[in-house]
């Protein structure tokens, strides 16, 4: 048996200290084998081992297995997706119970208006048969002027100065008179005066000196007798008289005539619905 430096103290039974078989093999750093400890070779002291951490994630295995990680417990997971699931199920709960509310009250709404709406109606027929549009009268001619006014003597064409101003609410009856005017009777002293507002009736405003104009004016045109006005201001020659077409003015050629007045109207459709 080899003899060596051993690590043990156990002394031989010969007095010679005995050798661990264990110290007789030392790894030879340059093959990276085992072999033989010469004598005199002092083996190297052993590189201390680190003491294993504690680690509490790592739950104890089997002997001769390593230990593996302890896996977060599911309770403590559900526990902190519990509140948030729990939020987002009531912010959908709150959103989703106000749109139905809302479209319960608007629909609740509409259907107690068109149930008021048909009791009104139902419940006064009058406001019916007021709602409806009054049939329009038919225009009444009114004479035209006659007597002693026409009787006077009457302007000369190139004496007879007027103005045309458009009252009747239809686009372009002022150059229609202007050019009958102008190219029939030779007025050639008239003028176009525009639009101006919107009047029911005719009218001629001349001045007193100016009737014999007015009369030549009148019963050119058939003028109404309503619709002469001899209180006009301008009182010189050459100042025009001022001729203003209403709705009553159907064209030239044609009996002006009469339109009924808010008053008759008004009666007609109370007749019209009484009689229902």
């Amino acid at each position: 048996m080899q003899r060596g430096h051993g690590t043990g103290p156990d002394p031989g039974f010969d007095g010679v200290a005995a050798v661990d078989p264990a110290d007789l093999w030392v790894l030879d750093p340059a093959t990276g084998e085992y072999r033989m400890r010469l004598p005199g070779e002092v083996p190297r002291p052993a590189a201390p081992r680190p003491a294993p951490a504690p680690d509490a994630a790592r739950q104890p295995g089997p002997p001769g297995k390593p230990a593996e990680p302890r896996r977060a417990p599911r309770r403590r997971q559900q526990a902190r997706s519990g509140p948030w699931l729990a939020g987002v199920a009531c912010f959908l709960l709150a959103v989703g119970g106000g749109c139905v509310y809302v479209l319960a009250k608007s629909a609740n709404s509409g259907s107690a208006a068109q149930a008021a709406a048909t009791g009104s109606a139902a419940a006064s027929p009058s406001a019916t048969c007021s709602a409806a549009p009054a049939k329009a009268a038919t225009p009444v001619p009114e004479p035209a002027v006659s007597g002693t006014f026409l009787a006077g003597a009457k302007a000369a064409a190139l004496d007879t100065r007027v103005t045309v101003l458009n009252g009747s609410g239809t686009l372009g009856e002022a150059e229609a008179v202007l050019s009958w005017m102008q190219n029939t009777e030779k007025w050639l002293r008239t003028s176009n005066g525009g639009p101006a507002s919107k009047t029911p009736t005719t009218t001629l405003v001349y001045a007193p000196n100016h009737i014999s104009q007015a009369r030549t004016v009148a019963a050119a045109m058939g003028l109404p007798a309503s619709a002469l006005h001899g209180d006009g201001k301008t009182t010189g020659l050459r100042d025009p008289m001022v001729l203003t077409l209403g709705q009553d003015f159907r064209g030239i050629g044609k009996p002006f005539a009469a339109l009924p007045t808010a008053a008759a109207a008004g009666s007609r459709a109370t007749a019209a619905c009484g009689s229902h």
